[in-house]
């Protein structure tokens, strides 16, 4: 067998692994965290902290916490106006990311609730799918 083919072979069995170690360590966060970076983090900062007086957190944020019932649905069709999180007022547009599936949306409120606002539990699809329908 020619360098190459063994070089493709091991190249292919440590995407392999790769792949296979990623599927079984499988957790909604995980998930949430991906779906936060590729989506909220420009915006809304790394570790969630927002941008001075312009982008509010979602970390530590009282707002977050308080309208939990709604994050499906704000995540979902976005959200524009005013709004006070943590006792600073902003005011602007935030895009909702209707293509995420229930389970992506999920995941990503899972991340907000339980990662990086210490709550104890995050909602069950279930609930998360109740509040889809509720704001459609």
């Amino acid at each position: 067998m020619s360098r190459t083919k063994i070089r493709n072979r091991i190249i292919q069995g440590i995407a392999l692994g790769v792949l296979i170690t990623q599927s079984c360590d499988y957790k909604p966060r995980n998930q949430g965290r991906s779906l936060y970076e590729k989506h909220c983090q420009s915006c809304h900062m790394e570790e969630g902290q927002g941008l001075g007086s312009l982008i509010p957190p979602v970390a530590n944020a009282d707002y977050v916490v308080a309208n939990r019932e709604e994050l499906a649905c704000i995540i979902r069709n976005g959200i524009g106006g005013e709004l006070e999180v943590n006792g600073i007022r902003y005011e602007g547009e935030m895009e909702g990311y209707s293509r995420l599936t229930e389970i992506e949306i999920s995941n990503l409120v899972h991340y907000l609730l339980v990662d990086m606002n210490h709550q104890e539990r995050a909602y069950e699809i279930s609930e998360i799918r109740a509040q889809l329908e509720a704001c459609q």
